[in-house]
């Protein structure tokens, strides 16, 4: 592991931190991009400063070779990052689930664990030298060794068991698309990879490790600059109109925010607000009277990640209309009559939306009629 390749790695962590916390100030009501934006910087950093202790390594030891099995605070590490981005297959799928309780609900195991390691770690302290699997079976007597084997069933069980939750699950609003597969993917590797660096650690698992942590950080991030929520999609409300009609599956928050997003809804489609370019959330919580807090919670209950991927989904929909309305408009003329001002953006995110070209669709839609 040549002290070249380091320094390349070292601007690939500096890049990762950099575009987090890009992400950050990015992010506004979109709490997913916020995350997001959050871990990968983390990410950065932690590799920023892994790296540069093992330059020092690297050139104080040129013949370092990698030994130690089971580490606890590599366990640690790993579980701490896997654990929250285990999360967000779910979050994507149940925009707005994820509050303040909930949270501390689903990350309580993972802070008891780190706990524990990091109290025996600084209280206690004895490591018993471990060199080979052969030598794990042999010592599973001991204190030590029992508690670095139930971290490290621990670190893979409860992650894994939180990211394939969503390709179960059935939700009424959002579908999982080809990112979440691509994403549960990398942490599937992910998790062979730190298997086998927990258990037979060498320098090529080693570097394997953090190129894949790179390439998946940096990866997403960029979908993250271009998509609302990349790991899913919403899809078609289903008409739902009074508390009797909600869909009670869906999580608490979900319910109670539901009837304000039935009448923001009805609201802003009525009186075309989403037309201007300018119009945010804190117009429309003005409109409403209400709090912007109340009115992203109630957007998130129809299934959307935030603000703008709502105002960008009315606006489509308003764009389909006047297409079929006005044929002799150009799409120029209806993307800004629809409110949108960029035409890469408009591009970008009906192609996403519809699987066509704006220019495709009113073919077909001609066609059709």
């Amino acid at each position: 592991m040549g002290t070249l390749y380091l320094s390349i790695e070292l601007a690939f962590d500096f890049l990762a931190f950099v575009m987090g916390c890009s992400l950050v100030f990015k992010a506004k009501d979109n709490y997913l991009k916020l995350y997001w934006g959050i871990i990968a910087a983390c990410i950065g950093l932690f590799f920023i400063w892994e790296n540069i202790e093992w330059l020092v390594i690297v050139t104080d030891t040129p013949e370092y070779r990698f030994t130690s099995l089971l580490s606890i605070d590599k366990m640690l590490k790993w579980y701490a990052l896997a654990s929250a981005v285990s999360l967000f297959p779910m979050a994507s799928l149940f925009p707005g689930y994820f509050n303040h309780f909930r949270l501390l609900f689903f990350l309580f195991p993972p802070i008891i664990t780190i706990t524990i390691g990091l109290c025996y770690l600084f209280f206690n302290g004895y490591i018993t030298p471990i060199y080979t699997f052969s030598e794990i079976l042999q010592n599973t007597n001991k204190p030590d060794i029992q508690l670095r084997i139930i971290i490290f069933l621990i670190s893979i069980f409860l992650p894994l068991a939180s990211f394939i939750y969503p390709l179960v699950v059935k939700q009424a609003f959002r579908r999982i698309n080809k990112y979440m597969y691509l994403f549960i993917g990398f942490m599937f590797l992910f998790l062979g990879i730190y298997i086998t660096f927990t258990l037979n650690i060498n320098e090529f698992v080693f570097n394997l490790f953090g190129i894949t942590a790179l390439i998946f950080t940096i990866s997403f991030s960029c979908l993250y600059f271009f998509r609302e929520n990349p790991f899913s999609d919403h899809i078609q409300m289903i008409a739902q109109t009074s508390d009797d009609t909600i869909n009670h599956n869906e999580p608490a928050t979900t319910s109670l925010s539901f009837p304000l997003f039935i009448s923001i809804d009805s609201y802003l489609k009525d009186k075309n607000l989403f037309t201007d370019s300018n119009f945010n959330i804190k117009n429309l919580a003005s409109h409403m009277n209400e709090k912007e807090k109340p009115i992203s919670q109630a957007i998130k209950s129809g299934g959307f990640t935030g603000f703008r991927e709502y105002i960008n989904y009315l606006r489509l929909e308003h764009f389909k209309k006047l297409a079929t309305e006005y044929p002799d408009k150009n799409i120029k003329e209806l993307m800004y009559l629809c409110g949108f001002t960029s035409r890469t953006t408009f591009y970008r995110i009906f192609t996403e939306k519809f699987g066509m070209s704006p220019s495709q669709y009113i073919s077909n839609s001609k066609n059709l009629h």
